[in-house]
């Protein structure tokens, strides 16, 4: 008896989907712990780690045990994966069948680490698959034959750029920048303007709800920081122009990585992509005026998947279900 699953190790989040029953969880990719000197033990998984952030004593540390599309801790994420399976309630009888998805790109030895940790929480067979080329099946683009996909994906750590066909990358590149880091840059923004100093999390927010590419834009949102002089509580109001420069600075960087990806294509597969233009998929695609102001900068369509944030773990959920293309991707890239 075998449980088939498809994982998603994101850096923001881990979504798991079970064959036959779709996406079962998406928690976010934290833990939290607690002691000192190398003496730490778990005390929060995913969910209940996020609500502890901002709230913790000094001896609490709340992290995310992969940085940048790399596992830093094997313990940690194994433990964390092996929570998130036990939620599930699967059969202690059966053997769990794992496709997992990873950055493209990334070592032979990085590859070694996921299965290894996937091992670690008690998966009894691994399949790993470059999760752009899961997240263009999950929005529906055809990789099968000789129609060519254009994608990106904003991760949470890494953004990564492929065209892809013939169940393959054709080429692609990979910006050890995202999300996250978007987060801390904007946070870092916010405390030299206005000399306050917000968590990461509340970084996030205000990306998300006033984060905005468009020049004119009036979003603005009050959140509550510490002065970094008095070191007191204080109100204040952060407007979409505040932090903008920040987001263009972190776009701008991915049209250079977009532009390279281009130039290194043959002039036939260039032909395809500027008819079809850029997809985007990963929660960070979602940014206000992003399509926008990447399709002009590179002259072509650019759209939004309509499954931006879940289109990885749909696409490798889809191919649990499709043996055939999984092997010739798998086939194709070494899975």
């Amino acid at each position: 008896m075998k449980t088939v699953l498809a994982i998603d190790m994101g850096n923001s989040y881990i979504s798991i989907y079970k064959k036959n029953c779709g996406i079962v969880l998406k928690e976010p990719n934290l833990i939290a712990v607690s002691g000192s000197n190398s003496n730490y033990k778990i005390i929060a998984f995913g969910n209940e780690a996020k609500k502890l952030q901002g709230k913790t004593a000094e001896n609490v540390v709340i992290f995310t045990p992969i940085s940048e599309g790399e596992v830093k801790s094997r313990e940690y994420l194994s433990a964390l994966l092996k929570h998130f399976l036990e939620k599930l309630e699967i059969n202690k009888l059966s053997k769990i069948k794992a496709l997992v998805t990873i950055p493209c790109g990334i070592s032979s030895q990085a590859k070694d680490v996921y299965r290894k940790t996937c091992f670690m929480a008690g998966i009894d067979e691994v399949r790993l698959i470059p999760s752009i080329i899961a997240g263009a099946v999950g929005s529906g683009r055809n990789i099968r034959g000789d129609s060519t996909a254009f994608i990106a994906s904003f991760g949470g750590g890494v953004t990564e750029v492929a065209v892809l066909n013939l169940n393959s990358i054709v080429k692609g590149g990979t910006l050890a920048y995202g999300g996250r880091a978007l987060d801390v840059a904007i946070a870092t923004a916010i405390a030299e303007k206005d000399q306050v100093l917000v968590g990461v999390s509340s970084a996030g927010k205000i990306k998300e709800e006033v984060g905005s590419l468009y020049e004119n834009d009036t979003l603005n949102l009050e959140v509550s920081g510490v002065n970094v002089s008095t070191k007191s509580p204080q109100n204040i109001i952060v407007f979409s122009k505040d932090i903008r420069s920040k987001l263009v600075e972190y776009v701008d960087e991915v049209l250079k990585l977009i532009e390279t990806t281009l130039n290194l294509c043959p002039p036939e597969i260039s032909a395809d992509i500027t008819q079809d233009g850029l997809l985007l998929v990963g929660g960070g695609s979602k940014l206000v005026g992003l399509a926008e102001y990447i399709s002009r900068a590179i002259k072509m369509p650019c759209t939004v998947s309509d499954y931006a944030e879940n289109a990885t773990i749909l696409g490798a959920g889809k191919l649990l279900s499709d043996e055939q293309e999984l092997k010739a991707i798998l086939d194709n890239v070494g899975g």
